[in-house]
């Protein structure tokens, strides 16, 4: 279709389903040649779906149905307060030595290739190894010995190296020097209770997560307590600074390093200047080398600031950089130049639908399945024929008794 003349359909009919399982149910009839144009996630829930079950795997195949997947511009992560005593920069170089050992500490022992790439993978994605995803100048994720020094070691193999989360033995080590032997506090024995500030009402979807998310923090012998919050009393806490461990996402604006960045660059911090770097994060060099994105060229020298800048992070560890969310849409197979994408929202356009396909895919998945009816029919036949012998019975024996007397 290069070269042609755009768009490929005339008219665009959105049916709006308040219900999932009924826009599910409705594509895979072939009622919706795609279940949302908007929305990126449909294709990872579909292949989750798929992985469930043999039995719908072997429908989707048979089907056609496409399913293509991709890594979406965006990060999911969570995020320390560094305006909070225990988990934040700390009054003096001891503490905020202490505080960042507890930072990495829990950076390791939260199994992001677990939860998001096993557990909870129809929302997961990637485990990320700095703010950056993959398709932007800078980004260093997925290339071959690139990963997070503080979680994961480099492991070779057959296929050159993968980066493999260090142990929690390791954890508990730098558990124990940030002060909380065994998840308990050194000097007054009491065990490390932290607070996770929950953007949103617990449903048992989201309870799910949370659970996995407190032992996470068990394994160190911390105790996670989940504080859940509308977004409204949310938004407060953190403007105020009184949020301690958080949970947060983003998804790019335009396709630049700067605009992940920007979520730590410390003028930006959300509880001094109402900003979007929720964690308040401050470090002088990350400043400086942020403040150079903004005018440098991509090129070798920008280049080297962001390394620096991932460096940093990684070793001050604001964040467990958490996962690089999967992006995928669902087709028809009648629908053609379908492709995920975050930052194109006007994706339709670009749809060629072949409608006669269409219509006669419809006419084969839903043929209406007469044999039912057959056996029903076949029981009325049957009981009707019974009922009758039981009153030609019932009448005979009346006949013969009268004939008796």
């Amino acid at each position: 279709d290069c070269g042609k003349p755009m768009p490929f359909i005339d008219t665009l009919y959105v049916s709006l389903e308040k219900e999932k399982v009924a826009r599910k149910e409705k594509f895979r009839q072939g009622y919706l040649d795609v279940p949302e144009i908007e929305r990126s996630d449909w294709g990872v829930e579909f292949r989750s779906d798929a992985d469930d079950s043999e039995d719908v795997a072997a429908q989707f195949k048979q089907r056609g149905f496409q399913f293509p997947v991709s890594v979406d511009i965006s990060n999911w992560y969570l995020g320390f307060n560094m305006l909070d005593p225990v988990v934040g920069q700390g009054a003096t170089p001891a503490q905020a030595e202490k505080n960042r050992k507890l930072r990495q500490a829990l950076s390791i022992a939260i199994d992001w290739e677990e939860g998001y790439g096993r557990i909870f993978k129809h929302k997961g994605g990637v485990t990320a190894h700095s703010p950056l995803p993959p398709g932007l100048f800078g980004s260093r994720e997925g290339q071959p010995g690139f990963h997070n020094p503080v979680t994961h070691r480099w492991v070779m193999d057959q296929d050159g190296g993968k980066p493999v989360r260090r142990s929690i033995e390791e954890a508990r080590k730098l558990l124990a020097e940030a002060g909380y032997p065994d998840g308990r506090d050194a000097v007054t024995g009491q065990p490390l209770v932290l607070n996770y500030d929950f953007q949103r009402a617990v449903t048992p979807e989201f309870k799910s997560e949370n659970d996995w998310m407190a032992k996470q923090f068990a394994k160190l012998g911390i105790q996670l307590e989940i504080r859940a919050t509308d977004f409204n009393q949310y938004q407060d806490k953190t403007l105020k600074g009184k949020h301690q461990i958080y949970w947060a996402g983003w998804f790019a604006d335009y396709p630049d390093t700067e605009n992940f960045m920007f979520l730590l660059y410390g003028p930006n911090a959300k509880s001094k200047a109402n900003g979007e770097n929720i964690s308040n994060y401050e470090n002088p060099e990350f400043d400086a080398l942020y403040r150079q994105l903004q005018w440098r060229e991509d090129g070798p020298a920008k280049q080297a600031a962001i390394d620096r800048m991932v460096a940093i992070l990684q070793h001050d560890a604001p964040w467990t950089f958490g996962y690089i969310s999967w992006g995928g849409l669902a087709f028809q197979p009648w629908v053609h130049n379908g492709k995920p994408s975050i930052l194109i929202r006007d994706m339709a356009k670009y749809y060629r639908v072949d409608a006669s396909m269409r219509a006669a895919r419809q006419a084969e998945w839903n043929a209406p399945v007469r044999w039912p009816l057959a056996i029903v029919a076949g029981l009325v036949v049957w009981l009707a024929w019974g009922l009758r012998r039981s009153v030609r019975l019932r009448e005979a024996t009346t006949a013969r008794r009268a004939a008796t007397r």
